[in-house]
């Protein structure tokens, strides 16, 4: 907003907002940060276009516009895909048709609003300030807000059937706990985290990190007879990870069995 009021005031609006009558006033449809830039910079008019719109034209118009822009976080942009939704379930009650409008696919607003849902669930069940951007910088990383992939990540660990089983409370507190872990870290190991804490959600959040942080330094080759690397497979497939997280597990479980540590 402040590289943009300067830009305003040495060179005006470049381009009009766009404006829809309502009444005897007019609605800004396209253009919020430009308007509010030239009220910063001390305009008293600036150029703009008049087209009549329905409330659903311009909801899709202003996401379409502010998405283009990248003008949006994604608590944002789900608010107006749900507001589209709202105004005409018929013809946007489904991801796939609120992509359509929008021009973007099924996956991306699949995850939008998937992301957007588990961290209000998680600011709801725990008072936590958990929130999620599309591109939230390093200090804000380790101040616990989510980039939007990492978002996903707990959204499909919460679906899994070892988090489900748990009581309500402490499904929220746990994922909670593995929100603020994953957030500051990349996406690969991000990823390993969810994959890891999902096979065992009982343990202690340090715990898993760290062994998420040996297993990056050590990387084991084997050759598994048949019938072990069928049972991985399935094992993998019913808790909803990775056959690695699976074996990482099982030796975990068995070293510690025999007193290894």
């Amino acid at each position: 907003m402040i590289d943009l009021t300067r830009s305003i005031q040495e060179k005006g609006v470049l381009e009009p907002v766009l404006v829809r009558p309502v009444g005897y006033r007019y609605e800004l449809v396209i253009g919020s940060r430009r308007f509010e830039a030239a009220k910063a910079a001390g305009l008293k008019r600036i150029p703009a276009v008049v087209r009549k719109v329905s409330d659903e034209e311009a909801i899709i118009v202003s996401l379409i516009e502010n998405i283009q822009r990248r003008d949006l976080e994604p608590e944002e942009e789900y608010d107006g895909l749900m507001s589209l939704s709202k105004l005409n379930p018929k013809s946007y009650g489904t991801a796939e048709q609120l992509a359509k409008a929008i021009g973007k696919s099924r996956r991306y607003v699949e995850d939008h609003i998937n992301a957007v849902e588990t961290v209000r669930g998680l600011r709801r069940e725990t008072r936590a300030e958990v929130t999620v951007k599309s591109a939230p910088t390093p200090e804000e990383r380790k101040e616990g807000v989510l980039p939007l992939k990492h978002a996903t990540y707990i959204h499909k660990a919460e679906e899994t059937p070892s988090i489900q089983g748990l009581p309500i409370r402490e499904r929220a507190v746990k994922l909670k706990e593995l929100a603020e872990t994953i957030a500051p870290l990349p996406q690969p190991e991000a990823e390993k985290i969810v994959s890891h804490f999902v096979m065992a959600p009982q343990r202690p959040m340090e715990e898993i990190r760290k062994d998420v942080q040996y297993l990056r330094a050590v990387k084991l080759e084997i050759l598994l007879d048949p019938r072990v690397a069928e049972a991985l497979r399935t094992a993998a497939e019913d808790r909803r990870t990775t056959m690695e997280a699976v074996a990482s597990l099982a030796i975990h479980s068995w070293l510690r069995q025999q007193r290894y540590f």
